[in-house]
């Protein structure tokens, strides 16, 4: 007997191809012990799930989010992301007047919203770090997390940077409370030798994954060229911050020997392509980096910079927007949802244990609405459109219930977890008091 089973939906994933059958799933110590297309019965399982006119595929992975953001929802509308650095930046990104506890709420907040829209494991790019609560706001949640702290104290001293002992405290907090530790490194305006040096001593001593963010914008880029007089990319490979543990945000502004680059370092990059529209970023080589063999997974960031942390809009965005770039099935569905499932494992040297809906596999799962009008007709076979219609049709709101680790963390679109409207009373409240500080500063 199983501890529970996922009966009668329609099962979509990349182990086989995204061929979507109709079939069950059992699920017994958090892991997948059977996919088959039979109907596994309520007798089967100690706990049964009619999936009957559902979706049942691999959870999201969201590889680049700024949680701690949640309460400036809306703050940074109509100017880029260089007009936000000279407008926010003047009041540190609001830390002088938030508190921890207010900024813990914050991202709860975030985790709260991405797991409701599919999201199983999220990388929480930090800004201030929240020491031992960082992780903790993941586990509170429910939410499988990555929080990637900085290399610096602060993040606006860029000089300062954590000891030893810090590191080692960070890496047992996650371990402790089930979390993959990621480093977060130095922004490209930033660069400087010595810090270069530093932050190639701290992360490949630590031989954790590491992020940044790479080639984001035309003037991060222009000022490394002046500095270096050669692209960031290669500025990085420079001082051996390139290998298969680093992971490059956005990555926009590559030439072909770049991509070369990162190929042959087996760098993975995560790209937030909602969010380069919306702040007028740029549309990255995201064609040319999959035909190098470069793995790319999505992101969201942070509610500033989309306002929405809902990866199946990312999805959509994602096939549509470089259509117009070159040509209309630039990517396939099949690319798309690689992208949001085993490519975000792959980034996180997770894809033996997660990504698809295998045997053997942690059982990540999600559940998705399929019965209402915007996702019908269904076909399977040589006309399916299972694949374009999840990703084209679906949106966040269609998901009902999220599986991690073998334990459903909501059920008909309710978190069992944790308390979302103590939550999102918190964040208002630090988004309604920030309001009146701004107010009072722009006088």
């Amino acid at each position: 007997m199983f501890d529970t089973v996922i009966s009668g939906g329609i099962i979509l994933s990349s182990h086989n191809g995204y061929k979507p059958f109709a079939g069950s799933i059992g699920i017994t110590g958090g892991v997948i012990e059977i996919v088959s297309p039979s109907i596994l019965k309520s007798n089967d399982a100690r706990e049964f799930i009619n999936a009957s006119g559902k979706i049942i595929m691999p959870g999201l992975i969201n590889g680049h989010c700024h949680g701690d953001m949640a309460f400036a929802k809306g703050f940074g509308e109509n100017i880029t992301l260089k007009e936000q650095m000279s407008v926010f930046g003047d009041v540190g990104w609001f830390y002088p007047y938030v508190t921890d506890e207010e900024r813990y709420y914050a991202r709860q907040h975030t985790y709260c919203e991405a797991m409701l829209s599919g999201t199983t494991t999220l990388v929480e790019n930090m800004f201030w770090s929240l020491g031992e609560r960082s992780p903790k706001a993941f586990k509170e949640v429910g939410l499988r997390g990555a929080p990637a702290e900085d290399v610096r104290y602060d993040f606006m001293k860029s000089d300062e940077f954590l000891t030893d002992k810090m590191l080692t405290n960070f890496r047992t907090s996650c371990e402790v409370n089930g979390c993959i530790p990621i480093l977060g490194t130095l922004p490209e305006e930033e660069f400087t030798d010595l810090r270069l040096k530093e932050t190639d001593r701290i992360v490949n001593g630590s031989h954790s994954l590491y992020t940044s963010h790479l080639a984001e914008t035309n003037w991060r880029y222009d000022s490394v060229m002046e500095k270096f007089h050669m692209s960031p990319v290669k500025v990085l490979e420079k001082y051996n911050l390139l290998n298969e543990r680093y992971i490059g945000s956005h990555g926009i502004y590559f030439d072909e020997e770049d991509m070369e680059i990162l190929a042959k370092n087996r760098v993975k990059i995560v790209n937030t392509p909602i969010c380069e529209q919306k702040i007028a970023d740029g549309a990255a080589p995201i064609r040319r980096l999959l035909d190098h063999g470069i793995t790319v997974g999505l992101g969201t960031d942070g509610a500033m910079w989309n306002n929405s942390n809902d990866l199946f809009r990312e999805m959509k965005c994602m096939a549509i927007v470089h259509n117009i770039r070159n040509g209309a099935g630039t990517f396939s569905p099949k690319e798309i949802l690689n992208m949001a499932t085993i490519n975000g494992a792959k980034m996180l040297r997770l894809e033996e244990k997660l990504g698809t809906l295998e045997e053997g596999k942690i059982a990540d799962i999600i559940l998705i609405d399929a019965a209402s009008p915007h996702m019908t007709p269904i076909h399977y076979g040589e006309w399916e459109n299972v694949t374009s219609n999840t990703v084209f049709c679906a949106t966040g709101a269609d998901v009902t219930d999220v599986m991690i680790d073998g334990e459903f963390r909501i059920r008909n679109r309710n978190i069992l977890t944790c308390s979302v409207k103590e939550i999102q009373k918190s964040v208002q409240e630090t988004s309604n008091q920030i309001i009146k500080i701004l107010r009072r500063i722009n006088k």
